[in-house]
């Protein structure tokens, strides 16, 4: 029994090393904030230099300038190498009372610091189950401080 409470213990200090995610991103007509916690996380230091990757899913909520809301569901990848910052994800924004935009998104920038980053966003989302013949579509380009804690 004294073994295995000893392998609980240690099987919980890799989930300890784990960080989450939070971005604040602004965009020219919205400000969006998103917390994505790790699927699974790596990281390596050689010297001076870093190297971090992050697969993780979180939550998100977007605010237009006009006043309207949308909660967003997130699945990403982020990459930090020395000082570049690469990001990919997924996303699902849902406005109230209509239906769903899905879309990818692509991160690019500056790690500064090891936990810290600036980047610009471009994502691309669509509504691929409107009625009538047209598919609503909504592209931005935002700013985006990334911090990992």
């Amino acid at each position: 029994m004294r073994r295995i409470l000893c392998l609980l213990a240690l099987s919980v200090l890799p989930l300890s090393a784990q960080s989450t995610l939070l971005s604040v991103i602004r965009q020219p007509r919205a400000t969006a904030v998103e917390f994505t916690v790790p699927i699974t996380e790596l990281q390596v230091r050689e010297g001076g230099d870093f190297a971090h990757l992050h697969l993780g899913i979180g939550l998100g909520a977007r605010h237009w300038d006009d006043g309207d809301n949308a909660i967003r569901f997130v699945a990403d990848a982020n990459a930090t190498a020395k000082a570049v910052f690469v990001g990919i994800g997924a996303i699902v924004e849902v406005p109230p009372g209509e239906g769903a935009f899905l879309g990818p998104r692509l991160r690019m920038g500056w790690a500064f610091h090891p936990a810290w980053a600036v980047s610009l966003e471009g994502e691309h989302l669509e509504r691929p189950f409107s009625p009538g013949l047209t598919v609503r579509r909504r592209s931005s380009l935002g700013l985006v401080l990334t911090t990992r804690f």
